[in-house]
C-alpha cells in the first residue's frame, strides 16, 4: 500500500496541472483519422456554426475539427501544450497579443482582398476577424417598469438608490479566471476613473462572479439575477430572442468594442489550410457573412458609424500593459479589495 501510494503521488506529481480543458468539441466536413484543420477557440460553436458550415460548403472535401475552451487555457496550451492545432481564435486579445509578441506566432501573408482596417491586424501574425460590443444584460421583467441605467453613471446612482433589491442580484466576470473578464476590467480601468467607484459599489452589494457569459445569463434569465456587466454581446443577443427575461444594454458613455482575433501557432503542421481558412474569414464573402448570419458585426460595419460611444479596442502592444506581471499584480489586489468588503 505505501508504495502503491508513492506511486500515486509520482503520478500527480509530474502530471500537468494547466493540461487543456475541452469543452466542446464539433467535426464538419468529410470525416478523416486526422483533420485537415484544427481550430482552438473561445467563440461558442453555436455562434461560429454558420461560418464553419459555410465554409465547408464552399470546400467540401475540407475536414475541420473546432475545439472549445475558455480563453486562459487557450494562452497556455499555445504557449506550453502538446496539441497540435492549425488556427487559434480568442476573444482574449491581451492574451492574443502575447502569444503572438512573445514568438508563438507564424507570420502569414495575405492577399489584398483579406486585408483589414490597420487597427484589426499586427505585424502579419495576429488578425481581427470581427466586432462585438460588451454590455450589460438586465432581467427584462424587473425593469419592466422602471428605467435601466443607459451609462456606468446612471449604474452607480441605480445601484445605490437600490441595495434592498440589488444585493447578491449582480453578477460579472471573475478576472482571476477568465481572460476576457480581465481584458474587459482593464479596458474599463483605462477609459474611465468611474470604473473603480462602480467596482466598490458591486463589491458592497455582494456581487457574484462567474468564469463564463452563459452562467450569467442564465442566471439572469431565470431571475435569480438581475444585472449582469460586461457582457459579450454576441451571446446576449443570441440568447435573448431565444429566452424572454433578457434586455441588452449597450452603455452610451463608451461601449467597448472587443475584437475577435486569429493567429496560427508556431510550427503548425498544416499551415496552408490555416491560411485558406483566414483569408475566407478576412475576405468580403466571409465578413459579409458574418455581418448578416451571426451576432458578430464585420470589421466594416455600419453599427460603427451609426454608434459613436462604440470604440474598438486597438490591436496593438498597449494591450500588454497590465499583463506585466507586476502591473498585473496590482490591478489584481486594487480588483480584490473592492469586490471583497
Amino acid at each position: 500500500m505505501r508504495y502503491l501510494i508513492i506511486a500515486l503521488l509520482i503520478f500527480f506529481m509530474n502530471s500537468p496541472s494547466d493540461a487543456l480543458v475541452i469543452e466542446e468539441v464539433r467535426t464538419y466536413g468529410p470525416q478523416k483519422d486526422t483533420a485537415d484543420l484544427r481550430i482552438l477557440s473561445s467563440t461558442d460553436i453555436d455562434v461560429f456554426d454558420p461560418v464553419l458550415t459555410a465554409y465547408i460548403t464552399s470546400f467540401p472535401s475540407v475536414s475541420i475539427e473546432y475545439v472549445l475552451s475558455n480563453t486562459s487555457d487557450i494562452y497556455h496550451e499555445v504557449r506550453d501544450g502538446e496539441e497540435p492545432f492549425d488556427l487559434v481564435m480568442s476573444s482574449a486579445m491581451d492574451l492574443q497579443m502575447k502569444l503572438a509578441n512573445d514568438g508563438f506566432a507564424e507570420s502569414v501573408s495575405l492577399p489584398e482582398t483579406s486585408q483589414g482596417p490597420d487597427w484589426s491586424q499586427w505585424q502579419n501574425k495576429l488578425f481581427g476577424f470581427s466586432l462585438e460590443p460588451i454590455g450589460m444584460v438586465v432581467s427584462k421583467s424587473y425593469f419592466n417598469n422602471i428605467e435601466a441605467p443607459k451609462s456606468r453613471r446612471d449604474l452607480i446612482s441605480f445601484l445605490r438608490a437600490n441595495q434592498h433589491d440589488l444585493r447578491g442580484k449582480i453578477v460579472t466576470y471573475d478576472v482571476r479566471q477568465s481572460g476576457a473578464g480581465f481584458l474587459f476590467a482593464t479596458q474599463d480601468a483605462r477609459q474611465s476613473d468611474s470604473y473603480w467607484r462602480m467596482a466598490e459599489v458591486m463589491g458592497s452589494l455582494t456581487t457574484g462572479l462567474f468564469c463564463c457569459s452563459g452562467e450569467m445569463l442564465d442566471a439572469v434569465n431565470t431571475g435569480e439575477v438581475l444585472l449582469a456587466y460586461n457582457i459579450i454581446g454576441s451571446y446576449a443577443q443570441k440568447r435573448s430572442r431565444e429566452q424572454d427575461n433578457l434586455l441588452v444594454i449597450y452603455p452610451q458613455d463608451y461601449t467597448h468594442m472587443l475584437l475577435r482575433t486569429a493567429l496560427v501557432p508556431r510550427g503548425t503542421q498544416n499551415f496552408q489550410a490555416a491560411r485558406d481558412f483566414l483569408i475566407f474569414l478576412l475576405n468580403d464573402v466571409g465578413q459579409d457573412f458574418i455581418e448578416k448570419r451571426t451576432d458578430m458585426l464585420s470589421l466594416q460595419s455600419e453599427v460603427l458609424n451609426k454608434n459613436r460611444q462604440f470604440k474598438p479596442i486597438r490591436l496593438d502592444t498597449g494591450l500588454l500593459v497590465y499583463l506585466d506581471r507586476l502591473k498585473k499584480q496590482r490591478f489584481l489586489e486594487e480588483w480584490k479589495e473592492a469586490l471583497f468588503q
